[in-house]
């Protein structure tokens, strides 16, 4: 009899415990089986411009179009929230068509020659990266015969899409 009676009560003290998650109290819930928590969380993502500025100072000014000079350096800020010491970061880029002219340069079998162009145009990388200040950065420099034309940028950091940029060499 006592044991009917305090299973009404056990549900009762439960049900308070689980309330306060729900209602965006403090009590935390856990994930549902399969999903995790996510270990990385994008606050802000900028894409833009380096340049130095005071000795060991990086400057970045925000940007959608990188000049079309040797040595220009350029790239990406993103603010994250984590308590890993480093984080997994590919980014996809993809290049703009190479011209007519070279692509007609090379020999090549019927359907090879546009999956070279397509080997060509997208790359991806893939690093490990310790947040600074809470921020991350992936950086590059204009090469002597980079071309110019748009260009677009996907970074992941943990496999989660973190940002897309769209930007243009000129």
């Amino acid at each position: 009899m006592i044991h009917a009676l305090l299973a009404p009560l056990r549900r009762l003290v439960l049900l308070a415990l689980l309330l306060p998650g729900l209602a965006g109290g403090t009590a935390a819930l856990a994930a549902p089986p399969g999903k995790t928590a996510p270990r990385v969380e994008i606050v802000a993502a900028e894409f833009g411009l380096f340049h130095d500025g005071a000795p060991g100072e990086l400057v970045f000014e925000p940007a959608a179009v990188i000049p079309h000079r040797n040595g220009q350096r350029y790239g990406w800020v993103i603010e994250v929230r984590s308590a890993q010491r480093s984080l997994s970061v590919q980014e996809e880029y993809l290049l703009p068509p190479a011209s007519a002219d070279a692509a007609m340069s090379a020999p090549a079998a019927p359907g090879e020659l546009l999956e070279r162009e397509s080997e060509r145009r997208r790359q991806v990388s893939q690093r490990q990266l310790v947040p600074h200040d809470g921020r991350i950065f992936g950086e590059w420099a204009i090469g002597p015969r980079e071309p110019a034309g748009p260009r677009r940028l996907r970074v992941l950091v943990e496999g989660v899409p973190a940002a897309t940029f769209d930007y243009e060499v000129r």
